[in-house]
C-alpha cells in the first residue's frame, strides 16, 4: 500500500444573522418627483469579508432600482406621465458570529464563505410631500429592510489517503495492452497496402501483357488471312 497526502477544504464552522438597514432616499432636483411607485429590485451585494476569532466582520451594500411613475399632465382627472427609475446604492456592514464544528476555536487563517446574503423583509414610506399639476407627488423614499447574511468558515487540512499498488499495476497493464494493440493495426495497416499495391502491380502487369499479346496475335491474323 502506498500513501498519499490530499489537501482538501474542512468546514469549521457556520453562522447567521439580521441586520436592519434605513436609509433616507432623496431624488435629485432635476429628476420628477415620485406619482406612484411601479416596482423596486433589491440585491445584497457582499464587497469584503474577514475571519477573526469566533467571528466574521463584512462591507457590503443593497442595490435598489425604483421604478416609478411621473406627472406630466392632467385632463379630466386622467393622469399622463412617463415611468421613470432611481437606483441607489446603500451601504452597511457588521458582523456575524460563528459557531465551531468539530473544532476548538475559528482562528483568522480561517477562509470565510458567503452561503446566502437577501432582503427578508422590507418597508418603503414615501415623504417630502409636494403638488405637481394639483396632484399629490414625493421628493423622497425612507428604506427599512431586514437583511440576512449567512458565513461558513473553511480551513485547508492534509488528509492521508492509501493507494491499492494493484491497481496501478492494472493500470500499466492496459497501457501496455494498448500498445500492443496499436502495433497490431499498424502491422495489419502494413500487410494491407503491401497487397493493395502487389496487386495493382498484377493487374498492370496483366494489361500490358495482354495488349502485346493481342497485337502479336492480331499481326499473326493479318499474316494469315493475307496468305489466303
Amino acid at each position: 500500500m502506498k500513501k498519499k497526502i490530499l489537501q482538501v477544504p474542512v468546514i469549521v464552522g457556520k453562522g447567521s444573522e439580521q441586520f436592519f438597514v434605513e436609509k433616507d432616499l432623496c431624488l435629485a432636483p432635476s429628476s420628477p418627483p415620485i406619482y406612484k411607485i411601479e416596482k423596486i429590485d433589491k440585491k445584497v451585494v457582499i464587497t469584503d469579508a474577514s475571519v477573526i476569532p469566533g467571528k466574521v466582520i463584512f462591507n457590503a451594500y443593497i442595490w435598489k432600482n425604483v421604478t416609478y411613475k411621473t406627472v406630466e399632465d392632467v385632463c379630466d382627472g386622467v393622469v399622463y406621465g412617463d415611468i421613470h427609475h432611481a437606483t441607489f446604492k446603500i451601504p452597511f456592514g457588521g458582523f456575524v458570529e460563528i459557531k465551531a464544528i468539530g473544532c476548538d476555536k475559528i482562528d483568522e487563517c480561517d477562509t470565510p464563505e458567503l452561503l446566502e446574503a437577501f432582503v427578508e423583509g422590507e418597508k418603503d414610506f414615501l415623504h417630502n410631500e409636494t403638488k405637481c399639476k394639483g396632484q399629490k407627488v414625493f421628493c423622497s423614499l425612507l428604506e427599512k429592510d431586514v437583511v440576512k447574511i449567512t458565513f461558513k468558515v473553511v480551513r485547508a487540512e492534509h488528509v492521508p489517503v492509501c493507494v491499492d499498488e494493484e491497481d496501478k499495476k492494472d493500470k500499466e497493464k492496459c497501457k501496455c495492452d494498448d500498445k500492443i494493440d496499436d502495433k497490431k493495426d499498424n502491422k495489419f495497416d502494413k500487410f494491407d497496402k503491401y497487397d493493395h499495391d502487389k496487386c495493382d502491380n498484377k493487374d498492370d502487369k496483366w494489361e500490358k501483357r495482354y495488349d502485346c499479346r493481342g497485337d502479336y496475335y492480331a499481326n499473326c491474323r493479318g499474316n494469315y488471312y493475307k496468305r489466303w
